[in-house]
């Protein structure tokens, strides 16, 4: 017998596979993919990290589990089942791959994410890489709410953000994280899963279209 999550994950799967990614490779920038783990129960639920201060990049921010492509890496989805099972210990065969959201440049950093949307029908045994992660957070989409969306300029116990971001439980969500879930949230708003997110001018100045792109596909 179907059930209510059972009709989540395909509505889910489906509005992801309607739409073909976009990808793009800027000169100079490293390829990355992220895991955006759902889980099914109790509720639909996204997991994310708190990066630690130790790692190279995007120190002490809220994170998806991923990592850089590795040569070894079959593709861009065995590179985030991957970068997932060295940060928080999940199998590779315990998350069912239903979908990919649209390339993302980091501007700062130097790399272009490809986000892999991975369903797990209940909840994980999790074990954190405590080098990489510092905490794990088990956000319910439910709660992604506008009533908790900031635009860029804000300010949070006293730091000012640059980027539109979610502030969940005093945890804030804002940089290439907001974009892919915005991303996301409008794939769910497209299946009637949720709200789509209000309008953004957050991103309108960064100058994606000055990048020098060696190659990019529709």
């Amino acid at each position: 017998m179907a059930t209510m999550h059972d009709d989540f994950r395909s509505k889910l799967e489906a509005a992801l596979q309607a739409h073909e990614p976009h990808r793009m490779t800027l000169e100079d920038a490293h390829d990355a993919a992220v895991l955006i783990p759902v889980v099914a129960e109790p509720e639909p639920t996204l997991l994310f990290t708190v990066r630690t201060e130790n790692v190279s990049s995007h120190k002490g921010q809220i994170a998806f589990p991923g990592g850089r492509i590795d040569p070894p890496d079959a593709s861009i989805a065995a590179a985030a089942l991957r970068e997932n099972h060295e940060e928080l210990g999940i199998e590779p065969g315990a998350v069912e791959v239903i979908g990919e959201l649209d390339s993302f440049p980091t501007f700062v950093s130097g790399y272009v994410v490809t986000p892999v949307v991975g369903w797990l029908a209940r909840e994980p045994e999790i074990t954190p890489n405590p080098s990489e992660v510092a905490e794990v957070l088990h956000v319910p989409i439910g709660e992604l709410v506008e009533d908790i969306r900031s635009e860029a300029g804000f300010t949070h116990a006293e730091r000012t953000y640059p980027t539109e971001a979610w502030v969940w439980n005093d945890h804030v969500i804002w940089g290439v994280t907001a974009r892919i879930l915005r991303s996301f949230l409008g794939r769910l708003a497209q299946a009637g899963l949720t709200s789509a997110p209000g309008k953004t001018s957050s991103w309108t100045a960064w100058p994606i279209q000055d990048q020098p792109v060696r190659g990019q596909a529709s």
